[in-house]
């Protein structure tokens, strides 16, 4: 039995969803405000170290789940998704995100604000895979008799993969700033340029499924399965992304962010630095070239589809699927739109002395992560104290996140070079199921600006 098409099957079988946006955490919260903390809130712009600053560049990726500590991963990575079946307990999740910050730059001028900050981001994650399922489905040989697992998923159960740069022109304003409190308002109009959105989604899906030497079938089931790719990404033969493909091709969509930033000041200066902001507000428009069908699924009790014999290829997939007499095509569209992952978030930076800082940040998914249509994010919530020793700062995170759990991570920063991760110190300790790696180099340029704290 092919392997890949299992797989595939575990997808399909399984409440499978996606978390998307993974934020710069830590260095985003630093007493040195720059082009990253804008991206974040872009009423941060009004805040910048000094009155012109520039990105040279930044990169942040991450990878977990919520079954294997990362050494547990590192000892078993040639044989990661048996190990993961076989330790698992619950539902499997898993997640990987990583995004690129291209030279950007940003500069202040009286009680203005202005930016230009461009990204690549990409980024795919499933959900609730059913570890007991998960383990016959994939194993090779099989050496019972006859298994029949029974299927209620009521949800949309999804595995998406998605990539796209984006170009935001970010502008900002104060509206007051008087000796106890300023108050700013910012926005980041972003042009978007949708590269590849992959998707495989069953809803309502019910029957049951029989596991025996031989074969692998679905009997006395229903369900609505959704196919999405862009074939010229995607190689359809084995799901493999064909990253020589990947281009940025014409402009596709906008998006907006629109970020507010309140700070208290005492005889020292700022004490107290507080800020909202709503992420991702918008949609990727993708046109010719995008594969979009959606079937209906209906195996009648006593009658069988043999899911072990699908091949590894979306465009045998749905021939097979119409060949059948079981699923029925009720779309076929050449694109449509994408919603952004649009998230609710909120921080607060306090300063404890002139050398110690605390920070806390949060954000929330605020759409509906069922829909096929749309990119999820994930929802977190994470303190940062810090020490600031001249152009020398140090940080540590601690969060929660919802795929990963809890984790501890360490950063530095000397000047405009910082490099850190969210979970470096709990990864250490063998107890994170969380990788990650943050790193980049800005220049500030002209005087200080009273934005630190």
């Amino acid at each position: 039995m092919n392997k890949n098409s299992l797989l595939l099957l575990v997808i399909f079988l399984i409440p499978v969803a996606v978390m998307a946006q993974f934020p710069y955490v830590g260095i985003q919260n630093s007493q040195r405000k720059g082009i990253i903390s804008a991206m974040m809130n872009p009423a941060e712009l009004n805040n910048l170290y000094r009155t012109v600053e520039v990105q040279f560049f930044a990169a942040n990726a991450s990878i977990g789940n919520n079954t294997l500590t990362f050494s547990e991963t590192i000892e078993n990575r040639n044989d990661l998704w048996n190990t993961m079946m076989e330790k698992a307990e619950d539902p499997v999740d898993g997640n990987t995100d990583g995004s690129i910050i291209l030279p950007s730059f940003g500069m202040k001028k009286g009680k203005w604000a202005f930016g230009l900050i461009s990204q690549i981001q990409s980024r795919a994650t499933i959900l609730n895979i059913n570890p007991e399922l998960g383990r016959y489905v994939t194993e090779n040989e099989i050496s019972i008799e006859v298994l029949r697992f029974a299927i209620n998923n009521p949800n949309n159960q999804r595995a998406n993969f998605a990539t796209w740069f984006e170009s935001g022109i970010v502008i900002g304003r104060e509206i007051w700033n008087t000796p106890k409190s300023k108050f700013s308002v910012g926005t980041n109009i972003k042009l978007l340029f949708p590269t590849g959105y992959t998707n495989l989604g069953v809803g309502n899906l019910r029957g049951t499924l029989v596991v025996d030497q031989s074969a692998v079938t679905l009997t006395n089931a229903q369900g609505t399965v959704n196919i999405s790719y862009n074939e010229s990404v995607v190689d359809t033969r084995n799901f493999n992304i064909d990253y020589n493909n990947i281009n940025f091709g014409k402009l596709s969509g906008v998006g907006f962010d629109i970020g507010f930033n309140y700070q208290l000041k005492n005889e020292k200066g700022i004490w107290l630095s507080t800020g909202m902001a709503f992420r991702n507000i918008g949609n990727l428009t993708l046109g010719a070239g995008q594969n979009n069908q959606t079937f209906q699924m209906n195996i009648p009790d006593g009658e069988s589809f043999r899911i072990d014999l699908l091949e590894p290829d979306f465009r045998t997939i749905e021939r097979d699927f119409l060949e059948s007499g079981y699923f029925s095509r009720e779309s076929n569209n050449d694109g449509f739109q994408a919603g952004l992952p649009t998230v609710w978030a909120a921080n607060a930076d306090m300063k404890l002395s002139d050398k110690f800082f605390i920070s806390v940040y949060g954000q929330t998914f605020i759409q509906n992560k069922e829909n096929n249509f749309q990119i999820p994010a994930i929802n977190l919530i994470a303190l940062t104290p810090s020490a600031v020793f001249g152009k020398f700062e140090v940080y540590s995170s601690w969060g929660y996140y919802d795929i990963a759990g809890f984790t501890g991570g360490l950063g530095l920063r000397f000047g405009g070079f910082f490099i850190g991760s969210q979970s470096i110190l709990t990864a250490m300790m063998a107890d994170t199921k969380k990788a990650d790696l943050q790193v980049g180099l800005s220049w500030g340029f002209g005087k200080k600006t009273s934005g630190d704290l």
